[in-house]
């Protein structure tokens, strides 16, 4: 069991159960005592009345019967007596043609001793001295209905005291969960803390969380100014390079490339892939981020205006259909998702004939995304070469063969990842991305 409410709930009830075992076993222990105690008078007592009714006869001692009591008649009546002198020894009618043992020690025995028809008998022995002779009367009486009393008691007490545990164990465990719910609140707010929703989490908590609560907002205030620093870092080393860069890229002109066109190309090519790699280092940084509020992706809002700004570029003769509009904002760096929606946007709008489908849904652990147009596809073969950087199939088409490829890096660094196919609703190519809401 992993819960701590539920642990505390079994571990209570174990506990006050064995506890209520220990009492209630030592009650009864206690009462069994105080009743033996009771019944040693008793059978004191019914000893002397036995020897009350020894007389001296003219051929010696004698027993009186009608002064015993009636029970010493009736056969295992649970009333029993046995006397021994000298070399005679009277048994009481009860005991039917049964022999009590003899016992050598005197007063009540320590241990229930068996007696006829499977009773237990309490046993005392009174040793005496009449008319110069000594007498051992032993009396017993059956203790098996005090036994029978104290079971039943047992079983009882035991059942009532399992249904009161029960009870307080379930109020227990509702105190306990409400005493929880703090904790509750706490998971909540991080969870809205990683979609983006809040900055911190709320200090306005029980005395025992507060310090959790205070470092987690510590560590969260530390790392958020430690991925600041990194990103500014960054950032300021790609503007730092983008001037020296542009000289260089100044230099490659058309009289370069005529006088000298090998230099031309290996500058050119050289250039490109520091341009790429300064690119890719600005994208990572920025998705290190993470969605952070104010930041998040409204579908609503922004899915709309890519569409508009599509439609001012080129023009009025692409229909673009939006689906998905309808979502609640998304825990996603929006920077990041209109750099992904803009590029697979532009690049359908620029090879669709005349139609261009957005579509956004969202599953329990990701989010989902495709941009189907009607133009002319990829061949199955070629779409892998597509996603690589500065890769283009028509060198007519404007571009720099880059928008598959951010779109391909942006969603590998989120745990995603871009596939390309067929579009059976429209006929050309359809680029889905899988953006993984977990993870992150």
């Amino acid at each position: 069991m992993t819960s701590i409410a539920g642990r505390l709930g079994v571990s209570l009830f174990v506990s006050l159960l064995l506890a209520g075992i220990l009492v209630g076993q030592g009650a009864l222990w206690w009462l069994d005592q105080r009743q033996r105690q009771v019944m040693t008078a008793s059978l004191r007592d019914e000893a002397v009345s036995v020897l009350a009714a020894i007389s001296q006869g003219p051929s010696g001692l004698q027993l009186e019967q009608p002064m015993l009591d009636p029970a010493y008649r009736q056969p295992f009546s649970g009333r029993y007596f046995m006397v021994s002198f000298d070399d005679h020894i009277w048994r009481s009618r009860s005991l039917w043609d049964q022999r009590m043992a003899d016992t050598e020690s005197r007063g009540l025995d320590n241990e229930l001793v068996p007696g006829p028809d499977g009773q237990q008998l309490l046993r005392y022995r009174g040793d005496y001295e009449i008319y110069g002779h000594k007498v051992a009367i032993v009396v017993a009486q059956d203790y098996t209905p005090q036994l029978e009393n104290f079971r039943n008691t047992r079983s009882v007490s035991l059942l009532a005291w399992v249904l009161i545990l029960s009870g307080l164990a379930a109020a227990q465990l509702w105190l306990i969960r409400r005493g929880l719910r703090p904790l509750n609140k706490a998971r909540r707010q991080i969870e809205q803390l990683r979609d983006g929703e809040r900055t911190e989490l709320d200090c306005d908590v029980p005395t025992e969380l507060r310090p959790l609560v205070q470092e987690v907002n510590r560590l969260l205030g530390h790392t958020d100014q430690q991925l600041r620093r990194s990103r500014h870092a960054i950032g300021d080393l790609g503007h730092a390079l983008k001037t020296p860069l542009a000289v260089l890229r100044n230099r490659c002109d058309e009289d370069l490339r005529r006088e000298h066109p090998d230099l031309y190309r290996l500058l050119d090519e050289q250039l490109a892939q520091v341009e790429d790699t300064v690119r890719r280092a600005l994208n990572r940084a920025r998705v290190a981020a993470g969605a952070t509020p104010g930041t998040l992706f409204h579908p609503d809002q922004d899915l709309v205006a890519l569409r508009d700004t599509m439609i001012q570029v080129y023009g009025d003769g692409r229909r673009i259909e939006l689906m998905g509009t309808e979502l609640p904002p998304q825990p996603v760096e929006r920077d990041d998702m209109l750099e992904v929606l803009g590029n697979l946007m532009d690049n359908a709008c620029k090879w669709a004939r005349g139609r261009v489908s957005v579509r956004l849904w969202r599953e329990p652990e990701a989010l989902w995304l495709s941009v189907e147009d009607d133009g002319p596809g990829i061949e199955p073969a070629r779409r892998d070469q597509v996603i690589r950087r500065g890769e283009r199939l028509d060198q007519r088409v404007a571009g720099h063969g880059l928008g598959l490829a951010i779109v391909s890096d942006t969603a590998e660094a989120y745990g995603g990842e871009l596939t390309l196919g067929h579009s059976e609703a429209l006929g050309g190519l359809m680029a889905r991305v899988c953006w993984p809401l977990t993870r992150r």
